[in-house]
């Protein structure tokens, strides 16, 4: 902290310095005059200036106030004003000028001095103090469910009502929407935001491989499980599982999964020793599962309980009048820099966009790209929107999307996780054909049966 004296007369420097000493870690400085104090507060910053109101006797309390005033004004110091005067409209004027305090000085003492400036350096300490605690955190839970639409205002409002409640959540909204940005806003937002937020795809892997993720296993539960691994009910604590489309997940871990719900507790596989669960569970889906429940391949007791907090992310389509703000979020967060035209913004509002807000963003990405010049133009975009080539970048990406929730899995071999998985499901969807296996696949049989033999997977 730095303390600035302005005074014309030594002695009342080195008395205000005498009593600054007391107050431990603070820098002091001194000026004489009005113009050197210009010049210092230019050139550093100053947490409190202390000020005599006359500092030229033959120019009259004004340089001083003067002063208080082009310092109040520049925002930063605060300004507290030291006077031999007692004069009641000398202190008015000030203090319309913005002088925090007034001091005399014949009453410059410990007991006069040393309380105002206390409780100007704590203000001052808490105001840094909380300026570093929100440059280290995140950036705002919901800055980026970007637009101003009724929609989206609607989605932010629902967001933040459900984050207050431990209870479960259900997402739901077309592919591509956000949902993921919804589940990452309500886990910023609830009461556990430094707690983990684990996510599991239910629809990437087989029901073995999904349950043995979830609820862990001890040594020997199967075969190949050579030692004994916390599931993501245990590594989650008190933080967030955020189940991604749930619909796919098997009907007798729906069962299992219900269970938990609903007593919060688990057991890893192989273990005859419950566990207690003490995070929330936010699961999302882009299907109706109204629908899923009417045709009996999704428990409607599950459903009823996953729905009571529901959260609708909207599509695209629902809030077009957000592209604007969501181009120029997007171009935000390129390496480069970049602008479109007006015309060219137009022609983005105007585009069909099935795979909703992702599909936008990859489109903003492939023009950084492959559009060298820094203004993007009307007459560029349709060579890079739309089209059959355009649906097998969206496809590509969800492959990118499906080797990041691999990645993620805890520690293992996750190489082989994701090859027996994929084997795995290929023979599960042939009805235990390993001819038609080999060919979801796209590899030879021969492959499939290697794989098979060298006992990395088993066949169903």
């Amino acid at each position: 902290m730095k303390i600035l004296i302005i005074d014309d007369e030594a002695g009342a420097r080195q008395t205000l310095k005498r009593i600054l000493r007391q107050l431990g870690n603070v820098t002091v400085v001194e000026c004489s005059s009005a113009t050197s104090a210009r010049e210092l507060l230019a050139a550093d910053d100053v947490d409190i200036a202390l000020i005599d109101l006359r500092l030229d006797p033959s120019a009259g309390e004004r340089q001083g106030l003067d002063l208080v005033a082009e310092i109040r004004a520049a925002g930063r110091t605060v300004p507290i004003v030291v006077s031999g005067s007692n004069d009641i409209a000398e202190v008015r004027a000030a203090m319309r000028l913005g002088a925090f305090d007034y001091i005399l000085k014949d009453e410059l003492s410990d007991e006069m001095v040393l309380p105002v400036l206390r409780g100007i350096l704590e203000k001052r300490a808490l105001e840094r103090e909380v300026i570093t605690l929100r440059a280290r955190r995140p950036s705002e839970p919901m800055a980026a469910l970007v637009g101003m639409s009724v929609a989206m205002q609607r989605l932010r409002e629902m967001i933040q009502r459900v984050s207050v409640s431990d209870r479960p959540v259900l997402v739901t909204g077309p592919t591509g929407a956000g949902k993921e940005l919804a589940v990452r806003a309500i886990h910023a937002l609830g009461g556990s935001p430094d707690e983990p937020l684990l996510d599991l795809n239910c629809g990437a892997f087989p029901p073995s491989l999904i349950e043995s993720q979830l609820f862990g296993h001890e040594r020997g539960a199967f075969t190949g499980a050579d030692r004994k691994q916390d599931g993501f009910f245990s590594a989650v604590r008190k933080g967030t599982l955020f189940l991604d489309e749930i619909a796919e997940l098997p009907m007798e871990l729906q069962a299992k999964l219900l269970r938990v719900l609903e007593d919060g507790t688990f057991r890893p596989l192989g273990s005859s020793t419950a566990r207690r669960f003490e995070g929330r569970v936010v699961a999302a889906t882009h299907t109706d599962l109204e629908a899923r429940v009417a045709q009996t391949m999704f428990r409607e007791d599950l459903y009823y309980r996953l729905a009571v907090l529901e959260v609708s992310v909207p599509s695209l389509e629902a809030h077009r009048e957000d592209i604007p703000a969501l181009v120029a979020h997007f171009v935000a967060q390129q390496s480069r820099p970049m602008r479109f035209t007006a015309e060219a913004v137009e022609l983005l509002c105007a585009s069909p966009w099935p795979g909703n807000v992702r599909q936008l963003r990859n489109a903003i990405d492939r023009i950084a790209v492959f559009v060298t010049e820094t203004v993007i133009s009307a007459s560029v975009l349709p060579a890079l929107l739309g089209g059959k080539k355009a649906r097998e970048r969206e496809e590509a990406s969800d492959l990118f999307e499906l080797a990041k929730a691999v990645l993620r899995l805890p520690d293992g071999d996750k190489l082989q996780l994701a090859e027996n998985a994929l084997i795995d499901e290929a023979i599960r969807l042939s009805n235990g054909n390993k001819s038609a296996a080999a060919r979801l696949l796209g590899v030879h049989r021969k492959v499939v049966d290697r794989r098979l033999e060298r006992g990395m997977v088993a066949a169903e």
